[in-house]
């Protein structure tokens, strides 16, 4: 019985490619263990060992890519890990989510690095560390506390309708102990040269239990926050740091500056003193061309793709999308091809993407013809209304070189 299973369990990850196809045939994985292992009620032997089963085999939902293969997690924000830790770096992964983020900070910084991954959902947290082993991050240490403004308390954590489990007052299950980065540093030794921090609202709590980090680690940050509240953004600012919309190279001095008003935004937050030589505090922009609407093809469902795509010199640009939607109901793959290749992509519906995700940020090894596009998957949207594109390019970029090793 116990080897059927087993098999049973692998050849379901074997056959799986996608979320969606992992989610049908864990599905249908219950159905036949339940056959296998009777009907008895709950709380029987039977019935305590399936649940014990069920809660192993979903610690692999949700699995990230290989680590070798590209990865489409949050673009912007890779692009900033990739810019900025080194091989020996300490990093931190503050909401650490599936893993994603610390494994790419784990390959850039290499065996001699070290990066520090923290989440605080009971629910999340199997899966944080089941990728992990999986991609063989063996320089990450995983935490399961709520990074807070003070060590030593107790939150309950609400579970979003995707990964996006937050911290909330009423919610239930069990108690997580919460941390101030100070104090782990202080107990540690481990002081970071860069942080990306996206904890679903809880940003300014993290923000004041680090005034030591601020004040004398001066790491870069990375942090997603909402353009309607800035006090993440003023705590930073008066803590002598400048600040830059990831999305679009622009600095952001006030809630007005950012492209989106609504929504979520990742902002790169850098040290005033490293300023001067972090090519993402170069305001420069130059706008290369603009593609109109008409030049793009559209397909039965109304996405949009471009069969004469422009050639492209080595370099940063920013494509910024021109379009409006307000469909819900559908779905859609939206970014960029380099040769043929997607190499930045936004999945979600029309009307996230165009309240949140209009610039699509790529960066060129060589010269490349780039190709901007929009497909449903699922559905449609009538009000989808595709203007076309714009081409920037940020030459403080220029000669700037990736990692070596990646």
């Amino acid at each position: 019985m116990q080897d059927l299973m087993r098999q049973l369990i692998l050849d379901t990850f074997r056959r799986a490619a996608g979320t969606k196809q992992l989610r049908g045939t864990v599905d249908a994985l219950a159905t036949e263990v339940s056959l296998l292992l009777g009907t008895q009620g709950p709380g029987s032997e039977v019935a305590k060992r399936r649940e014990v089963m069920e809660r192993l085999v979903r610690v692999g939902d949700f699995p990230l890519q290989a680590w070798w293969e590209r990865s489409y997690w949050e673009p912007v924000v890779q692009m900033a890990i990739r810019d900025h830790v080194r091989p020996g770096d300490i990093a931190f992964d503050v909401g650490s989510n599936a893993g994603a983020f610390a494994v790419q900070m784990s390959r850039q910084a290499g065996p001699r690095g070290i990066i520090c991954a923290f989440e605080a959902s009971p629910r999340i947290i199997g899966r944080t560390q089941h990728n992990l082993v999986q991609a063989g991050a063996n320089n990450v240490t995983l935490y399961h506390r709520a990074i807070w403004h003070r060590s030593g308390d107790f939150v309950h954590i609400e579970a979003g309708s995707h990964l996006n489990d937050r911290v909330a007052e009423g919610a239930g299950g069990v108690p997580v102990p919460t941390l101030a980065l100070d104090d782990f540093i202080a107990a540690t030794g481990l002081s970071p040269s860069f942080v990306k921090m996206d904890i679903e609202g809880a940003e300014l709590d993290a923000l004041q239990g680090c005034p030591r980090l601020l004040a004398e680690g001066r790491p870069v940050m990375a942090l997603e926050q909402a353009p309607d509240d800035m006090r993440c953004h003023a705590l930073l600012v008066a803590a002598g740091y400048v600040a830059m919309d990831l999305s679009t190279g622009k600095r952001i001095r006030q809630a007005s500056d950012f492209s989106s008003p609504t929504g979520v935004v990742n902002v790169l937050f850098v040290p005033e003193e490293k300023a001067a030589t972090n090519p993402y505090c170069d305001e420069r922009q130059e706008v290369v061309m603009a593609i109109p609407g008409a030049r793009f093809t559209r397909d039965a469902a109304g996405g949009a793709s471009l069969a004469d795509p422009p050639l492209l010199q080595p370099g940063r640009y920013v494509v910024r999308a021109d379009f409006s939607a307000s469909g819900k109901q559908n779905e859609v793959f939206a970014g960029l091809e380099a040769d043929g290749e997607v190499v930045f992509r936004y999945h979600t519906h029309t009307a996230f993407l165009a309240e949140c995700y209009r610039e699509w940020v790529v960066q060129l090894d060589r010269p490349t013809k780039v190709a901007p596009f929009l497909r449903f998957l699922n559905g449609s949207d009538p009000t989808l209304d595709w203007r076309g594109v714009e081409v920037i390019r940020l030459p403080g970029f220029d000669g700037v070189a990736g990692p070596l090793v990646f």
